[in-house]
């Protein structure tokens, strides 16, 4: 048993988790943020002060980790930080070396200790060790074998990195072993990736320990975007029923702040004093914040990764988007205006000879919803004299222009040409608006319409983003996305009175399949057998197979679902399936 505390034995122990932003490997930054809440707790007399997974170097560092200069910086602030608050003991994530040469991988994901201006060489590392979905982290760390509780002022605490609750797959039974050794609070830190209905059952999992066990929990989740992952927050603390005691915002930087006795281990409700008003206003009267609707989950979800994306890379000055007239573009508009601003957004408007008359003025008439600046820059005559030149160079032997693929397709790189040069020109971020539909089955154009640094909405279907699109303009009073866009027939107008029906199914019965496909991981033959059309469904997989090598070269998009194009799926380009 550590004594992590020369302070003196109270019954009211003061602890406050910390829901920050951090940033990948920025470990000046991450320790300014670190000191700073540190300087909160120690005006409020806190005892214990505890920070996410890997929060001093940002998660998940990935490759990062093989670059020894930066081990050695991880090690130096840690001191420097445990020196600055002797008096507090904190729990920051962060890395180690693994101690056994024998072992590979040769690092381990650690909940560092500091107290006394110290840290501690009984620090625990991560036990159950992820390499599903997005995660790979048998790559990169040892698994930890120290179960022991840690004393802080008369109270076991037992510390968990976040898989560690999620034993069902494994054979080891963290909780129970960190119990079985005399833990009486269990604290776990968390770097848990948002999706839909993701907090429901992490909140069930805690339950269910804390009232089988009879022993608080209190989980600490990151916050932010990094790279196609959202963090959403949402730290919890559970008491020794099983009861619900805090719940803190989804998607902001906010702070939990509890007492518990050392004698009883009941959790008692409590308030900061003094804090950063930027911290106070994600501060809910109710301790409890409540779950919101998930079609403003998924619009805060999107807006944090798209804005910490814009800004955290440092590079960009405004976001442009080409505006088409369609749901797709329109949503990801709405997005970027909710990320950056409406002055930090421009879109471009670039009607073809087949786009409708409609479909100009409702963009026009959604940037003035949106207060945003937008450009008109027609391409008709651009790919007229395109087509005349590339029927000379090539030897066309049909005249059928019009039904071309290739001269379909032109339309949309001559589109992505404007936009890039925009991008290039004004130091702009191009976000791209292909939706999960049209990636799936490979219905788009790359180097067109798929250009860009970031996707928005490439992990929703097309149906979904129909559903969340009608909850933004619930309010009947204050149209944002006009009427028009969201009741016309789904259409990419590359000629003449073109719909998507054209070359896919409805997508109301295209995402019920794909979702099944993509999601639930269902093989073609197994869909079938839940009743949907043989036919159908072959066809479908047949889009969605020789579409891989489309997907692969796609820009980053955002994950909300279960299963996501992007680092939680690796499906190789070159495959001849034959089932």
């Amino acid at each position: 048993m550590s004594e992590l505390s020369n302070l003196k034995k109270t019954d009211k122990i003061r602890v406050m988790l910390a829901q920050i932003n951090f940033i990948v490997a920025d470990l000046r930054e991450n320790k300014k943020k670190i000191l700073e809440i540190a300087e909160i707790a120690r005006i409020n007399k806190i005892h214990l002060l505890v920070f996410p997974e890997m929060a001093l170097t940002g998660y998940p560092i990935q490759d990062l980790l093989f670059d020894h200069d930066f081990i050695e910086s991880e090690k130096e602030i840690l001191m420097e930080i445990s020196k600055s608050y002797p008096d507090i003991t904190m729990i920051i994530g962060g890395f180690d070396i693994e101690s056994d040469p024998s072992h590979h991988p040769q690092y381990r994901n650690v909940a560092y200790i500091l107290s006394n201006g110290e840290i501690s060489s009984d620090s625990p590392s991560k036990r159950l060790i992820p390499t599903y979905d997005v995660f790979d982290e048998k790559r990169y760390f040892w698994e930890g074998d120290n179960f022991i509780p840690y004393e802080i002022k008369g109270l076991k605490l037992g510390i968990a990195i976040c898989e560690d609750l999620w034993e069902n797959e494994y054979q080891v039974n963290v909780t129970e072993k960190l119990i079985e050794n005399g833990a009486e609070l269990i604290i776990s830190i968390n770097g848990s990736p948002y999706t839909i209905g993701k907090q429901k059952e992490r909140e069930d999992l805690i339950k269910e320990k804390a009232n089988k066990y009879q022993i608080p929990i209190a989980y600490l989740n990151l916050i932010g975007g990094q790279d196609e992952l959202v963090f959403d927050g949402r730290s919890f603390i559970i008491d020794k029923n099983g009861e619900l005691k805090h719940r803190a915002a989804f998607c902001k930087e906010s702070l939990i702040f509890f007492n518990i006795s050392s004698k009883s281990r009941e959790i008692f409700a409590a308030d900061l004093n003094r804090i950063p008003q930027h911290l106070k206003d994600n501060l809910e009267k109710n301790p409890i914040s409540p779950l919101l609707n998930v079609n403003e989950e998924i619009i805060q979800a999107l807006s944090m990764n798209l804005r910490d994306y814009y800004y955290k890379t440092g590079v960009f000055k405004r976001i442009v988007i080409g505006l088409s007239g369609g749901i797709d573009s329109a949503f990801t508009t709405y997005i970027a205006v909710k990320a950056v601003g409406k002055n930090n957004v421009t879109a471009i408007l670039m009607p073809s000879r087949f786009s409708s008359k409609g479909s100009l003025d409702d963009s026009i008439e959604l940037c003035k919803n949106l207060g945003i600046e937008y450009i008109i820059v027609p391409i008709k005559e651009s790919h007229s004299l395109f087509e005349i030149q590339l029927e000379q160079a090539f030897e066309r032997e049909s005249s059928d222009q019009d039904h071309d693929l290739a001269n379909q397709n032109l339309q949309s790189r001559l589109r992505g040409l404007i936009l890039m040069y925009y991008s290039n020109k004004f130091n702009a971020l191009l976000v791209s608006t292909g939706n999960k539909s049209e990636i799936a089955t490979g219905y788009c154009t790359l180097y067109g319409d798929t250009n860009g640094g970031k996707n928005v909405p490439g992990d929703l279907y097309k149906t979904q983003l129909y559903q969340v699109i009608n909850w933004i303009n619930r309010d009947k009073n204050n149209e944002i996305i006009p009427y028009n866009i969201i009741t016309k027939p789904p259409s990419a107008e590359l000629k003449e009175n073109q719909i998507d029906e054209d070359n896919l199914p409805p997508y109301k019965i295209l995402d019920e399949i794909l979702a099944l496909r993509i999601d639930e991981g269902l093989s073609p033959r197994e869909i079938i057998k839940t009743g949907k059309n043989s036919e159908l469904v072959n066809y479908i997989e047949h889009l969605y197979t020789r579409s891989e090598f489309k997907r692969s070269q796609l820009v980053q998009t955002i994950k909300i679902n279960k299963k996501a194009f992007g680092m939680g799926r690796k499906i190789p380009i070159l495959k001849h399936p034959t089932y």
